[in-house]
């Protein structure tokens, strides 16, 4: 910038007015100034200029894990809400890892964003509205009670719900859940039990334990050895809700290997919508869970809350629904 203002025979100060538009700048000034500009070739430093604003236009977003589907599409559509609002996202992996979702949290203040959206796996809300963040945050989870935070949540129940029945009414007796963590009793992983269970309850059908197939996480691997177990244990079953569409991947993937057919033999249903879904063999029928829907309401919430009058307002929790896709994979 000084560099231009020795050029255009000004002040830096007045560069910077050109540069930002003020309007009581001479225009013969301000002609010498972009003759300057272009001659020189100068960039402004927004980065800079945000910093010393105050206003970064940068948000994070702490998610588990891109390799999963899941967590791919929910970063490219708040990647695209936050652009349609003039914002820029810092994606912050955190592989799951409770220390690694405590970073990202320390983090946000120091990557110069103004605030984060934040989906985390092993920090419980408890422990959550207990730190001082220091930014404006919106948390993507089922809230328990009154929350410190904005949330914004997936229907898991009732769409885990709205799953199993699904392959009741198409003549499944035999359900096998497949996705819960070890010693996992909250999260998106609980919620989908708790509305699997539920379905049962509802309809008259016994819950056998047997089949509910722990995973150590929710890739294709994890399907594909929850069928061998199933198989192994030689417990019968003729249906399978997979929590997430990788799972079921590796499930349907099993199934055909041990000759089972889909869904004459087992349906099976998964949970996410991902795009590879639907071109499964069969085509996988799945929970679409609302992701567009979910970074929308992420994203305005948090920037609602980046102003500095809606700091203190009450905190919003925001429920997106869901939508169950008919597709091969299961009987009705």
């Amino acid at each position: 910038m000084q560099d231009v203002a020795e050029v255009a025979g000004v002040t830096a100060r007045t560069v910077s007015n050109v540069v930002n538009d003020y309007p009581f700048v001479k225009k013969e000034t301000r002609a010498r100034v972009w003759d300057a500009i272009e001659q020189l070739g100068y960039t402004m430093n927004v980065s800079a200029r945000g910093l010393k604003q105050g206003n970064t236009r940068l948000i994070a977003l702490a998610i588990p894990d891109l390799t999963m589907p899941y967590f791919a599409d929910l970063s490219d559509a708040v990647i695209a809400q936050a652009q349609a609002q003039g914002m820029s996202v810092i994606i912050e992996p955190t592989a799951s890892s409770r220390q690694r979702e405590q970073e990202a949290l320390h983090r946000v203040k120091s990557q110069f964003a103004e605030g984060i959206i934040y989906c985390p796996l092993e920090i419980y809300q408890e422990e959550l509205d207990q730190l001082s963040i220091g930014a404006p945050v919106v948390v993507l989870s089922e809230p328990i009670g009154q929350p410190k935070y904005d949330h914004v949540m997936i229907k898991n129940r009732e769409a885990a719900r709205a799953a199993t029945e699904y392959l009741i009414r198409g003549g499944s007796r035999r359900i096998a859940a497949i996705g819960l963590g070890a010693g996992q009793h909250r999260g998106p992983a609980a919620q989908r039990l708790l509305g699997y269970r539920d379905a049962l309850r509802i309809n008259g059908i016994n819950l056998d334990r047997h089949l509910e197939i722990t995973t150590s996480a929710w890739h294709r691997s994890d399907g594909l050895q929850a069928v061998e177990r199933l198989c192994k244990s030689h417990i019968p079953f003729d249906g399978i809700f997979a929590f997430t569409d990788q799972i079921a991947a590796g499930v349907l993937y099993a199934l055909q290997v041990k000759g089972f057919k889909v869904p004459d033999d087992v349906a099976v249903i998964g949970f996410d919508n991902n795009d590879e879904s639907q071109y499964l063999v069969p085509a996988l029928t799945t929970v679409d869970p609302g992701i567009d829907e979910i970074a929308k309401c992420a994203v305005d919430n948090l920037i609602k809350r980046m102003s500095a009058d809606k700091r203190q307002s009450p905190r919003v929790v925001t429920s997106v629904d869901f939508k169950l896709i008919k597709r091969q994979s299961t009987r009705s």
